[in-house]
Formats: C-alpha cells, sequence, structure tokens
C-alpha cells in the first residue's frame, strides 16, 4: 500500500488544430469538443498550441468557404468563435524545430506540422489532445503516453 499521493495532471494542454476545427465548423461531435475546452477553462489548465496553429485552422476555414460547405459569414463567424477558444499561440523557435524533426522521424510522418504539437506538449510537460486517432496512438506507440485522442472522452462519457 503507498501512501504517495496520485501525481497530479499536467496543468497545461497542447490542443491540434483538428479539435478547434471541428466545433467552429460545428462537426456532429462539436459539443464533445467544446466540453473538453470548457473543462479545462473550468479547471485553471493551460491550453497552449504552436503559433502555425491559427493559420492552419483558418485555412481549414477557407476550405469549408470554398468547397460551399459554409458561406462566408459563417466562415467570419467560425474565425471569431476559433480566436474565442482563448488559446496560446506558443512561437516556434529552432529547437521546438529541431525537436519536431525528431517526432516526425518517429511516428514517421514526412511533414513536421502535427510533430510541432508533440513537440510543445513534450517541452511544456502537457496533454497533448487530438482528433486525429491515428496521431495519438501513433504517439504513443513511441511513448508518448500523454497523447490523447478526443474520442477517449466520449467513450468515458459513456460508461
Amino acid at each position: 500500500m503507498s501512501y504517495l499521493p496520485e501525481p497530479s495532471p499536467a496543468r497545461k494542454i497542447v490542443v491540434d488544430a483538428n479539435v478547434a476545427a471541428r466545433i467552429v465548423l460545428r462537426f456532429t461531435d462539436a459539443p464533445l469538443h467544446l466540453a473538453l475546452f470548457e473543462k479545462w477553462h473550468v479547471e485553471q489548465r493551460e491550453v497552449l498550441a504552436p503559433s502555425f496553429w491559427e493559420a492552419e485552422v483558418v485555412s481549414v476555414i477557407r476550405q469549408a468557404i470554398y468547397r460551399n460547405e459554409i458561406n462566408d459569414l459563417e466562415g467570419y463567424q467560425a474565425v471569431g468563435d476559433f480566436f474565442d477558444l482563448k488559446v496560446e499561440a506558443v512561437p516556434l523557435d529552432r529547437e521546438l524545430c529541431q525537436q519536431a524533426l525528431d517526432w516526425a522521424a518517429k511516428i514517421q510522418h514526412s511533414r513536421v506540422y502535427d510533430a510541432l504539437y508533440l513537440s510543445l506538449a513534450e517541452r511544456m510537460n502537457a496533454e497533448f489532445w487530438t482528433a486525429d486517432r491515428k496521431l495519438a496512438i501513433a504517439a504513443q506507440s513511441v511513448g508518448a503516453k500523454w497523447a490523447r485522442w478526443t474520442g477517449e472522452a466520449a467513450i468515458q462519457e459513456k460508461n
């Protein structure tokens, strides 16, 4: 029997662009993702993302406009909703980008976009949350136990 306290959850969260995009474009699972953000803010957890994420999310919004999935007005509203999520954008630096090269190799990605989120989470000793199940599994398989798939929250909610 151990009398040591349970380790507290990471106080910081790194969230990737697909989580925000699902919320602001009102995907069917948007309420789940929005509930996660609300929970993190109630718990006073710092929510972070690498600074390029803003362009990544706005690009997804633009694609939705281009494909006539939403109109221009809805696109402007989605951008506003995105910035209302209150995520701190962390500037990229040499070390973070070099670590991203390592993460991309570990998870066998040819690009570093996803790896930058993992690098930031590792640096900040944070949980990493993604709506991309394959990314979460890839990161976990190389030791990133702090990588989480947002679908886990839905499964836990049902149990």
